[in-house]
């Protein structure tokens, strides 16, 4: 049976003591194949890190692992971060658009080199395969319409590609080289962009993308600075796989030697990242989706299965499984590997029903760290869109405090929802489709002008968006781009901006119930926390609570807004809120639709809601949740240990989604190892 203790080779004790997560180059192999046929079957996406011993090591791996992929019909690429600064997302993905290599080749094509084959596949028919392959794969958006248009070129496309090199470095497009781009690739466009390659690369006739990023030491000799910003660009691409916008049917490799896996310039500086790849458990040999190995030289006393495709009717299964094992939270199916749901459905039901009498409702959920309170947000949002409610998700990281500034906060949150529409596409998907379709944008257009008869904040932008478009040579692209609201994010806290970015969300609100029929919103900011955690000042913590007394304080119609904090930090607003918001009151650059009062008020007479404690019924009760969800994908395992595991893990565990990776963790490395 399964052994959870490290493996004794010939290269001595200091390995015994050391090493976790093993295995060699011909097991990890073994274990890629087995994941990429996971992913393939559910549509999902991976990460994971290997720590080579030597260079020779790690080139033969990528080496076998970029061979395996291109055998199995995946595109490839292959990046040296030596020879890249890794400064930027966006910078990355310009240089993976031109380092694809496609199935069953060696040499390097980029995305138009896959276009040229697709070309050469369908011949004149060309253009029909891709409207048809993008639609059923969802791919939409500049890099979609930037590959039509080079396929569509009638000539030898000099034009076209001229267009795509522009774009790719951030060079806004003139006139019409290409009619249906609206923006550029830049910070704000990267995980959108790289989200939409994984899906082209389904709609080209590929099973997936393997992005292996090597040499990965070489971050270790950088300044800091660097040093913090390119693991901060490894931490966006890792955790690129939520929502409409996230990556599909991709697995990402990044190798590098024990400089960046050990020491005080590695990876474990930056603990978001260290925390979403750490080694859930001890269980060997590591099973496919971990996110984390070590090889080895010699071999070792374990064995595993040979990799075959899981025979599923939902993979939806699969995709939660792959999520949990990646330290990600389901956002399917949330309640079949959660517990202390029930309590929170009753809020919710609560929720929706004042929201829907009172015009907006407002709530805190306090929990400690680890608690799932994200969890159960993840859950609140899938019940909202099961009942037709859009998600606006806020999570305010370090990285991204911008709360006081909703000009600069405002694509993200668009970036960031959750549409109750086939698909769970974002908003900004949502204006791609309404603005490049004639029909759409007629209809756009005629909604625009019924909203701006009236006098509200709503009907202000929408005669500002129709200004825009009137004077515009392209009317559909200066409506998207209004809409996506990319020209606010470089504003100033002005007065102005700030008055622009409410009306330009209220205007979203009114577009959404009026074309989609959605209704309420719902608006989940996470981690609030930071407000008081990262030494962000009492000034720009007023800022903040200024803007909340926009977004909690009723000027939202409809909405349930939900902020999830610790219980330390929940104090420290109770304590300074009522100084501040009085403060805010008699300000003259305070706005009418921010409501300090009102939400004084609410905050006054606000019961918190409190995350129920994580409880042995509860533990016990997700040990069996987590066993039947693996055992609906794998079937039945065995493990002559499992009580003693279960119990360890149950007692130790900080959090529900430490016990479940845990679990899953174990139960998926007995399975791999044959049980």
């Amino acid at each position: 049976m399964l052994s959870a203790t490290a493996p004794t080779t010939a290269q001595g004790a200091e390995l015994s003591a050391a090493a976790r997560s093993v295995s060699t180059v011909e097991d990890e192999v073994a274990r890629f194949e087995q994941a990429l046929r996971d992913l393939e079957l559910c549509d999902a996406s991976s990460v994971t890190l290997t720590q080579c011993a030597t260079p020779a090591r790690e080139a033969a791996l990528v080496r076998e692992l970029s061979k395996r992929a291109r055998d199995r019909g995946w595109v490839t690429a292959r990046l040296s971060l030596e020879e890249m600064s890794l400064a930027a997302l966006h910078e990355l993905v310009a240089v993976l658009l031109d380092a694809l290599v496609p199935a069953r080749e060696t040499r390097v094509a980029g995305i138009l080199g896959l276009l040229d084959e697709f070309h050469a596949r369908h011949g004149r028919k060309s253009l029909d395969r891709f409207d048809e392959a993008t639609g059923e794969f969802d791919a939409s958006g500049d890099l979609t319409a930037l590959c039509r248009a080079y396929l569509a070129a009638e000539d030898d496309a000099h034009r076209e590609v001229r267009a795509f090199d522009a774009w790719a470095r951030g060079v806004e497009l003139k006139g019409r080289a290409v009619a249906e781009v609206r923006s550029v690739l830049g910070p704000h466009t990267a995980q959108r962009v790289f989200g939409e390659l994984t899906r082209l690369v389904r709609a080209l006739g590929y099973k997936g993308l393997l992005v292996l990023l090597h040499d990965g030491g070489a971050l270790t000799l950088r300044t800091q600075r660097q040093r913090e910003k390119s693991y901060t660009v490894l931490r966006e691409l890792v955790d690129n796989f939520d929502s409409g916008r996230g990556a599909v049917c991709t697995r990402i490799v990044i190798t590098g030697d024990e400089r960046l896996f050990q020491g005080p310039r590695s990876i474990r500086t930056l603990t978001p990242l260290l925390t979403r790849l750490e080694v859930p458990s001890p269980a060997e040999p590591p099973p496919p989706h971990r996110a984390w190995t070590q090889l080895i030289k010699d071999p070792y006393e374990y064995v595993h299965r040979r990799p075959r495709s899981p025979e599923l009717t939902r993979p939806v299964t699969l995709r939660s499984l792959v999520r949990v094992s990646q330290g990600l939270p389901p956002t399917e199916a949330v309640t079949s590997m959660s517990v202390g749901h029930e309590r929170i459905d009753r809020v919710v039901d609560r929720l929706f029903a004042h929201s829907e009498m009172a015009g907006s409702v407002f709530q805190v959920l306090v929990g400690d760290y680890g608690s799932g309170k994200t969890h159960l947000l993840m859950h609140l949002a899938e019940r909202a869109l099961s009942q037709g409610h859009p998600v606006f998700w806020l999570n305010l990281e370090r990285m991204n405090l911008d709360l006081g500034n909703p000009q600069r906060h405002l694509s993200r949150l668009l970036d960031h929802s959750v549409l109750p529409k086939r698909g769970r596409p974002s908003a900004l998907q949502r204006a791609s489709v309404w603005t490049r379709s004639p029909a759409k944008l007629r209809a756009l257009r005629t909604t625009l002008e019924e909203i701006a008869l009236g006098t509200s904040a709503e009907a202000i932008a929408a005669k500002k968006a129709l200004l825009i478009a009137d004077a515009a040579k392209d009317p559909g692209k200066a409506l998207e781009n209004f809409l996506r609201a990319e020209d606010l994010a470089r504003k100033s806290s002005g007065t102005s901006y700030r008055q622009d970015a409410y009306r330009r969300l209220l205007l979203w609100l009114e577009l959404l119930a009026r074309l989609e029929g959605c209704s309420g919103p719902v608006l989940l900011i996470d981690e609030a926390e930071n407000l008081y955690t990262t030494g962000l000042s009492q000034a720009a913590r007023r800022s903040a609570l200024r803007t909340l007394s926009f977004y909690c304080g009723g000027s939202l119609p409809g909405a349930c807004v939900v902020l999830a904090m610790t219980p330390p930090a929940y104090a420290e607003l109770r304590k300074e809120a009522n100084t501040l918001l009085r403060e805010l009151k008699e300000l003259a650059s305070t706005l009418d639709g921010e409501d300090p009062a009102l939400f004084r008020r609410r905050l006054s007479r606000l019961e918190p809601e409190v995350v129920p404690p994580f409880s042995r019924g509860m533990r016990l009760e997700l040990i069996d949740r987590v066993v039947s969800a693996h055992r609906a994908v794998r079937g039945p395992v065995e493990i002559e240990q499992w009580p003693e595991i279960a119990r360890a893990a149950a007692r130790e565990a900080r959090s529900p989604r430490e016990l479940v990776r845990r679990l899953m963790d174990e139960l998926e490395s007995a399975w791999w190892a044959g049980a």
